[in-house]
């Protein structure tokens, strides 16, 4: 296989990883958040109303959700080197930086994505045993702590993303790289996700479609990204040069 399909290859793993992840989030943060529905979890000091859209899904629902993303990481390890081959006409100073901690970022996302499981079942389990105050007592803690551990990796996470995507936008602007000059805020992928954060965050979709995707922004975001830089790449004599 030429190095030219190589990089095609990667990125479409890329998008593939992406696809997965939002699926991902759509299996374990889609559903509606129906307070009414869950009175036993309501009345409970320091549940957050959030965490309802977990709780009506099934155990297998919630599994399912968290390993789509799991299992498809190693794919954004190919995108990795997809966007190195991107930057790379650039040389390493440019294009070295900016992919590792990309590669960094995508590994912290899928402990955060897989994280969501134990903290969705932890409050499953304490809707069900609501009536057992001692039960009820250790289980909160435990959801508790699941969640700080997953909110503690959204830091590193939040600052490769605004590192990398600096990076990106720098050198693609310069025009030594395989990106056309004004790609580069598309190629990163802060402002894809930024922008699609704010689309499934807001009230801005209708009925089911705001619900099922309520908790993709970031996995959306980089579909873009990476649907981009593939699209772009996909002809260009001087990616895959490296």
């Amino acid at each position: 296989m030429s190095r030219k399909n190589l990089v095609r290859g990667a990125g479409l793993a890329g998008v593939v990883a992406s696809a997965a992840y939002a699926i991902g989030d759509v299996l374990l943060l889609g559903r509606r958040v129906e307070p009414q529905r869950h009175p036993a979890l309501v009345e409970v000091t320091g549940v957050d109303r959030g965490v309802l859209s977990m709780v009506p899904s099934s155990t297998h629902r919630l599994m399912a959700g968290a390993l789509a993303g799991v299992y498809a990481t190693p794919l954004y390890l190919a995108a990795v080197w997809h966007l190195y081959q991107g930057l790379a006409p650039a040389g390493p100073r440019r294009a070295l930086p900016p992919t590792l901690a990309l590669a960094g970022a995508w590994t912290w996302a899928s402990f955060i994505h897989g994280s969501f499981f134990h903290t969705g079942q932890a409050y499953k389990d304490l809707e069900a045993l609501a009536d057992d105050p001692r039960a009820r007592e250790q289980l909160l803690a435990t959801a508790k702590a699941f969640e700080r551990a997953t909110l503690s990796a959204y830091a590193p996470l939040g600052l490769a993303f605004v590192v990398a995507s600096g990076l990106i936008v720098d050198a693609v602007r310069r025009g030594e790289t395989a990106y056309p000059r004004w790609s580069g805020p598309l190629v990163a992928p802060l402002a894809p996700i930024a922008a699609a954060t704010a689309l499934t965050a807001g009230h801005v979709l209708p009925g089911r479609a705001r619900h099922g995707l309520q908790g993709a922004g970031i996995s959306l975001g980089n579909l873009v990204s990476l649907a981009a830089s593939t699209v772009l790449l996909w002809r260009n004599r001087r990616a895959g040069t490296a």
